[in-house]
């Protein structure tokens, strides 16, 4: 399934009213598909200015970026909507690593949801792209920022983001023939010292991936997260990082009238040797049989990396 199809799987948009964040030129949820809001920081006219030069955004062969509805620079969710609030759902594509505080912004989404509604996320899987030098994100990271307020990225993740970035070619790393991707460019340590301190002492604005997970780090964050109350939201569905993909897809449910425990036992399970540990390297021909055999022998199945992403 395509990420467009997942979406539309989860959250079911005919007849619904919901927002998308930071679609751009490539909206999971069409205007066809139902009463869908498009929601960004920037306006319409903008994002043109800001993505003039980037030709998968606007370029010959480029979709259009869609027209905006709620602009949010200078006002929140909840205030751009309106009355139009409590919507069905929530979509976010390759947002969430850019939140400085994971859990106070899903506090937000869930303001702006009806009980059961829901929020689906494609998230990148450390392990296939750039950030594949850092270690996963922890619960006491996303706590912290949480405790801080943060609204923008801290000196800690901005360091973490330009001294680990890595020139990573996804298809190789499951393949296993990268296992030890190069910098992107000369200098990191030195470059992330000096942006962190800049940030520090300016307290400005700066893109970064806040925060990385695997598909079982994930779960292992957010159950904790779940678990302490600290969102009314439960994991109701994950699918993990499909082979030679780079993004898993995570369902959260508004179940505010639930105890904090219960909504974190439903969390679901993942196997780390699969989500969570790097790729084994294919093998074939005589190998492959050897290594089935062996499988066999230590564990009763033939089931491996091979037989498929879930747990």
């Amino acid at each position: 399934m395509t990420a467009r199809q997942r979406a539309l799987d989860a959250v079911s948009p005919s007849g619904r009213l919901g927002v998308e964040l930071g679609p751009l030129n490539r909206p999971l949820i069409w205007r066809e598909d139902g009463d869908v809001l498009y929601a960004d920081h920037r306006s319409t006219d903008d994002l043109r200015a800001k993505y003039a030069g980037h030709e998968t955004v606007i370029g010959p062969k480029a979709q259009p970026i869609v027209d905006v509805d709620l602009v949010l620079d200078r006002q929140s969710l909840a205030e751009a909507l309106g009355p139009r609030a409590p919507v069905d759902y929530v979509v976010a594509s390759h947002v969430i690593e850019h939140i400085p505080d994971p859990i106070g912004w899903l506090n937000e989404l869930a303001g702006i949801l009806r009980e059961d509604g829901v929020v689906f996320l494609v998230v990148p899987d450390k392990r296939f792209t750039f950030d594949f030098r850092r270690a996963p994100s922890t619960t006491g990271d996303l706590v912290g920022h949480h405790i801080a307020a943060a609204k923008l990225a801290s000196p800690v993740q901005i360091f973490e983001y330009v001294a680990r970035v890595a020139d990573v070619d996804p298809a190789a790393v499951w393949a296993g023939t990268q296992r030890d991707p190069r910098p992107i460019f000369d200098g990191q340590l030195v470059r992330a010292l000096a942006d962190a301190r800049y940030v520090a002492e300016h307290r400005t604005y700066y893109d970064a991936h806040c925060t990385v997970y695997t598909p079982v780090s994930f779960l292992a964050v957010f159950r904790e997260i779940v678990e302490l109350g600290l969102i009314p939201f439960e994991i109701a569905r994950i699918d993990p990082t499909e082979r030679n993909a780079i993004e898993f897809y995570v369902t959260l449910r508004k179940r505010s009238g639930e105890s904090a425990a219960d909504r974190a036992a439903r969390t679901p399970h993942l196997d780390p040797r699969h989500h969570h540990e790097m790729p084994e390297v294919p093998v074939r021909g005589f190998g492959r049989r050897l290594t089935l055999a062996l499988r066999m022998l230590r564990t009763g199945s033939i089931r491996g990396s091979e037989a498929g992403s879930h747990g």
